[in-house]
């Protein structure tokens, strides 16, 4: 399996009803999408994170370029900055504190 975080700060208050109306959406077609086993967000820190676990690479991807996240991916941008995201191996769904803890340690290698 294969887990996903990744971590979005919001532009403005104003960007939020948008942004969690879009991401909504994301969030239940990845909940519905072949492959994927979980998947959640969570805030941490004024950051808002999206935990994922899907079967395969070529999984997650079909979900990553299609349907509500394809169109939530074109106006990020304009409502919120983008941190990064992490990719890790995974043989079970990680809490979301370990996941975060990756997504960290990894975001302070890669600075």
């Amino acid at each position: 399996m294969m887990g996903a975080i990744g971590g979005v700060r919001l532009k403005s208050w104003l960007t939020a009803p948008e942004f969690f109306w879009r991401a909504r959406q994301a969030l239940q077609q990845a909940k519905d999408s072949p492959g994927c086993h979980h998947a959640i967000v969570f805030p941490r820190d004024d950051i808002y994170f999206s935990l994922s676990v899907w079967n395969t690479p070529k999984d997650m991807m079909a979900y990553a370029h299609s349907g509500p996240h394809a169109r939530l991916l074109k106006v990020t941008p304009r409502l919120a900055h983008v941190l990064y995201f992490h990719h890790f191996p995974c043989t079970d769904i990680p809490a979301p504190d370990v996941a975060w803890q990756l997504w960290r340690q990894q975001g302070q290698s890669a600075a």
